[in-house]
């Protein structure tokens, strides 16, 4: 049971982490191992799956965009990603137009594409309600009228669990990687690199490294290279016992399914003007709640960020909230669209975002110890994946940068811990 590499994870950051290290390090031996039967069982499974390609933190914009262009490459090979750019419409009030502005300065300083919409036209097209200043529940809520709305069209959805099955299916296709599902891990196995053969070692002040990981049963894997630790919201339980940090934590996000059953929801899920499809951009509302496409299924995904009062909290099976529904998000969408008044959800899910202390992933090794961790995707595990997978694979061969399908450089430490990139980002849903 000894590879190069060990990678905990199988989520979406696991497999493109394993995927580039076959291109890195080729004849290097991995293994990816998983507590879940199988892989993209936990949080990547229950993702929103939507991306843009419109930030203005530059680290933020390349480990998008390349993502993205990658994922469209193997859209247009054939492999169905259910991937359809629809669209990010972002809505506005006066308060939230000072963001929305600063963050257009940067964005035609890059020169990324935007589109501007008056409220009479988001009105007309998707039959949302503009003018909510006067009626009670917009004075409970603090809610004022949608001034206009920014369209990003380089930004839409996608099938989460279709990208998953392309880099496990070419993942598979390797000799050189084996997966070991049903397989929790509970510990590591820290070594000094120099053992004098005295019991009791390692001691303190010997020069130590991460051999490898103990799972449930008392079974060990050894790592002749690397141990990588990419499991998401399990990411600083697991790492915590040995004194390292993932500088993440979980909060849990929630998303309800609503379907587009009447005359009027169907305008607005499929309304004209905004994309080749015909389908409603995600609908961002000045209040933060948010509507994402679902044609295939004739609904609306819908869901809120609800951060303060929220717990820093790891729930092994999450369950969505019904009050939170109810009570919380249901206002909140109804409120500017109006056609989904009294909607209940045909279905609901729960899983977490792995929250970084300033939203961006966090790719470092700890310690010197060959233990690398890879965490923090705040969200957009989805959207920046392969960027972030060839990040932690770079770091963990040893190369300090690496070229991106645009020609654009990152540098792997601009997503560490000493020379992190410290940029405001302007367009946080």
């Amino acid at each position: 049971m000894e590879y190069d590499y060990i990678i905990v994870g199988a989520g979406i950051i696991g497999l493109t982490t394993a995927y580039h290290l076959l291109e890195l390090d080729p004849g290097a031996r991995i293994i990816v191992v998983d507590k879940a039967p199988g892989p993209a069982s936990g949080d990547t499974s229950k993702s929103a799956a939507a991306f843009r390609v419109f930030f203005t933190n530059r680290v933020n914009f390349l480990l998008a965009n390349h993502s993205v262009s990658v994922y469209r490459k193997i859209q247009e090979s054939g492999y169905d990603l259910g991937m359809r750019f629809v669209g990010y419409l972002f809505m506005y009030d006066k308060e939230k137009w000072e963001r929305i502005r600063m963050g257009l300065r940067e964005a035609d300083k890059r020169g990324l594409e935007y589109e501007l919409y008056d409220a009479a036209t988001i009105s007309e097209r998707l039959g949302v309600r503009v003018e909510v200043e006067g009626l009670e529940e917009a004075e409970l809520m603090g809610a004022h009228n949608i001034e206009g709305g920014l369209l990003i069209p380089k930004a839409g959805i996608m099938m989460a669990d279709r990208l998953a099955s392309y880099y496990y299916e070419k993942l598979r296709q390797s000799e050189n990687v084996s997966f070991a599902f049903n397989s929790k891990v509970t510990g590591f196995t820290i070594t000094p690199r120099e053992p004098l053969g005295i019991a009791g070692e390692p001691f303190p002040w010997q020069d130590k490294r991460v051999e490898g990981v103990v799972l449930e049963g008392g079974k060990e894997i050894k790592a002749r290279k690397k141990v990588i630790v990419a499991a998401g919201a399990w990411t600083p339980f697991l790492l915590w016992p040995i004194g390292v940090d993932s500088f993440s934590r979980p909060k849990k996000r929630q998303i309800f399914v609503l379907k587009a059953d009447t005359p009027e929801r169907r305008r607005m899920l499929f309304a004209e003007g905004f994309n080749r499809y015909n389908v409603s951009p995600m609908l961002i509302f000045p209040n933060g709640a948010y509507m994402r496409p679902s044609p295939e299924e004739s609904a609306f995904w819908a869901g809120y960020s609800d951060e303060l009062g929220r717990p820093f909290k790891l729930e092994e099976d999450p369950v969505p909230e019904e009050n939170f529904y109810i009570y919380g998000l249901h206002p909140m969408i109804s409120l500017y669209a109006p056609a989904f008044e009294g909607a209940r959800p045909t279905s609901s899910w729960a899983g977490h975002y792995d929250l970084s202390f300033d939203g961006m992933p966090v790719v470092y090794e700890a310690f010197e110890s060959d233990l690398i961790v890879s965490a923090g995707t705040s969200g957009s595990g989805i959207l920046k994946g392969d960027a972030i997978g060839l990040a932690t694979a770079a770091l963990a061969v040893g190369l300090e940068e690496v070229q991106l399908v645009d020609g654009e450089t990152l540098k792997v430490g601009w997503l560490g811990l000493y020379e992190r990139a410290h940029e405001k980002e302007h367009m946080i849903i």
